[in-house]
């Protein structure tokens, strides 16, 4: 794992061609999609037990599904756009950034629905939305260079509105798993970048030996 947050931090997307860079959001996209036809129009919703159930043992499992669980099509296509945007985002900040908020996200965010959430099937990717939200509006905080500054800004002018999301509005919304991803996305924020500076600053400069350059 470690060795994946440092290669994270010496990454360089920009010598990728765009699309190679989405593919990974692309993925996700896509089986949030083939998911949604399998479990409401041929299973007929009978995934949606797979989701997260706070406190229950096998409600555990749910930490996995879920974000890819979604009870109408309504409810996909407005998780679909912000999933879309704020991941093709941390894409092109970096594959290997986008997999590790995704991953760990999905993990943290997930866990603490579980131990917070109302005792019902909580399901639907706005959690790893959130996630993303949060990781992207705080970054700026913690890495402090003019270009995170200006990608939190947009992020927060873009999308600061789901903030209220967090809010306990309506018994139909899992508010709970909001909160848990918006919290989630802050912490890997600070976590990765503290990854990234350690990473930076324990780097040993290299020394060639070359002949040709002795006179």
């Amino acid at each position: 794992m470690l060795d994946t947050l440092t290669a994270m931090s010496a990454e360089n997307p920009k010598n990728s061609p765009i699309l190679k860079r989405l593919t990974p959001v692309l993925v996700l996209v896509a089986l949030c999609w083939a998911v949604f036809v399998l479990n409401n129009l041929i299973l007929h919703g009978h995934l949606n037990q797979y989701g997260i159930r706070p406190r229950h043992v096998g409600g555990l499992l749910g930490i996995l599904w879920s974000p890819f669980l979604h009870g109408s099509l309504r409810h996909l296509v407005a998780n679909t756009v912000p999933l879309a945007l704020l991941g093709a985002i941390l894409c092109l900040r970096g594959r290997n950034e986008f997999a590790m908020v995704t991953v760990m996200g999905v993990v943290l965010s997930g866990g603490l629905t579980w131990l917070i959430g109302r005792n019902a099937y909580h399901i639907g990717a706005s959690g790893l939305i959130f996630c993303f939200f949060g990781y992207l509006a705080s970054l700026a905080f913690f890495e402090r260079k003019i270009g995170t500054l200006l990608l939190s800004i947009v992020c927060i002018l873009g999308y600061g509105g789901i903030v209220r999301g967090i809010l306990p509005m309506s018994s139909a919304v899992s508010w709970e798993g909001h909160l848990a991803g918006f919290i989630s996305g802050i912490t890997l924020a600070w976590f990765l970048s503290n990854v990234k500076q350690a990473s930076n600053e324990t780097k040993v400069p290299v020394i060639e030996h070359r002949a040709d350059k002795v006179q």
